[in-house]
């Protein structure tokens, strides 16, 4: 029993000959046996559980916001469970309720052992963290401090696929805009998304550079769109994401204008793990999924590490074709 215990439950395998150690693994596989996490909470004074904070519920209207998250999380579940961990999620209204002094219950009882945060939590809370001791790696925040971080280049992002359009020939590029986001963004500078002043700012750049002009494409109603790209002789649209596709392609359609020949479309977020449907949408790729996992490596490097810090890493993605972009004629 003591053997089996050592080898399977408390990390001494390494006292044991390796055909002992193969032995005793292949009686567990051969009797399902798995060990009883709540004994090794007992013992070892670690739950092996994650938090994944996320801002996903609007209490405004009860929707739920940020759903592209999910092949990140998936992500970092494969990666965890390799580990022998898993992750958890903590809803982000619950950590906006604690203070300095005070911390959602899940946390105060060291339920995660560390967290990974996506996008929407304030500044203070990496301060109250380190205060608690809770080991945290921040995801998409737009904050890029020298440790802990993975957030995509945003402004190599908007860079990269304005610079490729205007390779192709294309002269009257468009940038689509939510109407609500233009506002705020004109009104204050600060956009709902760090991404979006980002992108925004070197496409302008970009097209300085060459010589030409930015041209925003405001809202997401198909006519007005329709009516600001015959306005313009827009020859390319770039969107924010691929989501967007659609209602460029509705817009086009009622200008009797085709994708890609009369009009090009790039996304500067293209989900990489998604199968496409009709058309595969071009710009610039987005792994998520390879995120997740880098995410969740990082973390357990900062867990087991005396120093509780990894250097930030920052990633842009490649740029695609796809079915929606063609040379302007």
């Amino acid at each position: 029993i003591q053997t089996a215990t050592n080898i399977l439950n408390c990390g001494r395998h390494d006292r044991y000959d390796p055909k002992t150690q193969a032995r005793v693994r292949e009686i567990a596989l051969q009797h399902h046996y798995r060990p009883q996490r709540s004994g090794r909470v007992l013992r070892s004074q670690t739950t092996g559980i994650v938090g994944f904070v996320a801002a996903n519920f609007s209490p405004k209207d009860g929707r739920l916001e940020h759903y592209d998250v999910y092949p990140f999380l998936v992500g970092v579940s494969h990666y965890l469970t390799a580990c022998d961990y898993h992750v958890g999620l903590v809803e982000l209204a619950e950590i906006e309720q604690g203070s300095s002094q005070k911390l959602p219950p899940s946390l105060q009882e060291r339920f995660f052992e560390g967290l990974i945060v996506h996008w929407g939590l304030e500044e203070r809370f990496r301060k109250i963290f380190r205060l608690w001791g809770i080991s945290a790696v921040w995801w998409d925040t737009g904050s890029f401090a020298p440790t802990n971080c993975l957030d995509r280049d945003e402004t190599e992002v908007g860079q990269a696929v304005t610079k490729r359009l205007i390779e192709l020939g294309h002269r009257r590029i468009g940038l689509m805009v939510g109407q609500r986001s233009w506002q705020q963004y004109q009104r204050t500078g600060q956009p709902p998304h760090y991404s979006y002043a980002q992108r925004y700012e070197s496409y302008r750049a970009q097209l300085r550079r060459h010589k030409m002009t930015e041209i925003p494409l405001i809202g997401y109603d198909v006519t007005a769109l329709a009516a600001q790209m015959k306005e313009h002789q827009i020859t390319a649209v770039i969107t924010q994401s691929a989501a967007s596709i659609p209602i460029v392609q509705l817009a086009a359609q009622s200008l009797s204008w085709r994708v890609p020949e009369d009009l090009s479309v790039a996304a500067c977020d293209v989900e990489a793990r998604v199968r496409p449907t009709d058309m595969q949408v071009g710009g610039m790729a987005y792994d998520r999924y390879a995120v997740g996992q880098q995410a969740a490596e990082m973390l357990l490097r900062i867990l087991r590490a005396s120093s509780k810090s990894a250097p930030s890493v920052k990633f842009t993605g490649e740029f695609s074709m796809g079915d929606t972009i063609a040379a302007h004629r």
